[in-house]
């Protein structure tokens, strides 16, 4: 088993998840929290290509697919020691409401934060296109909390300036 499977386990148990990898939902989960892990900035050597369910490593799936190896990652066991940074990239993945839940969220979220690393530059109405032709069976609204989940994912705090966040408390003053 390659120290890249234990950080993914180690995600899995910080996350405080308790997987079941034989069952396809578990896999899938699996499957965007690394990629998600990987692109927020954690050093997770596996490669991810768009798939049917959105990011997908082939390297990961052989890698947990043995049965001794699933039988490990439902008991969370790993010796791997988070580090600091990791711990920030999966506290944003756990603070992003309803994501670990709705498994429609994650393949949008997940799906748009692909397409938003391939290129940065991708409009807002290209990526929502992107998506439904990707995604039919996902429903519009999901795929636009995806987009927002996804940019509330990549948002660097360096962005946020102090004329945005007193502009942000007046709105939230207004909601309230």
């Amino acid at each position: 088993m390659s120290n890249d499977l234990d950080k993914v386990i180690a995600c899995l148990k910080f996350l405080g998840l308790r997987p079941s990898m034989y069952v396809y939902r578990w896999r899938f989960l699996t499957q965007k929290i690394a990629f998600l892990a990987k692109a927020l900035g954690m050093d997770i050597g596996y490669d991810f290509t768009i798939y049917v369910a959105g990011p997908y490593s082939r390297g990961l799936n052989c890698e947990y697919y043995p049965d001794e190896v699933k039988t490990k990652m439902d008991a969370l066991q790993t010796d791997y020691v988070l580090t600091p940074s990791d711990l920030s990239v999966l506290e944003r993945i756990r603070n992003c409401r309803g994501l670990l839940e709705n498994q429609s969220l994650m393949e949008a979220a997940s799906t748009a934060v692909f397409f938003m690393k391939q290129n940065p530059s991708i409009t807002e109405d290209n990526l929502f296109m992107s998506l439904k032709w990707l995604k039919p069976h996902i429903g519009d609204s999901d795929r636009v909390v995806g987009i927002t989940k996804a940019k509330e994912l990549l948002f660097k705090p360096e962005y946020l300036t102090e004329e945005i966040r007193r502009e942000m408390d007046e709105w939230d003053r207004v909601e309230g």
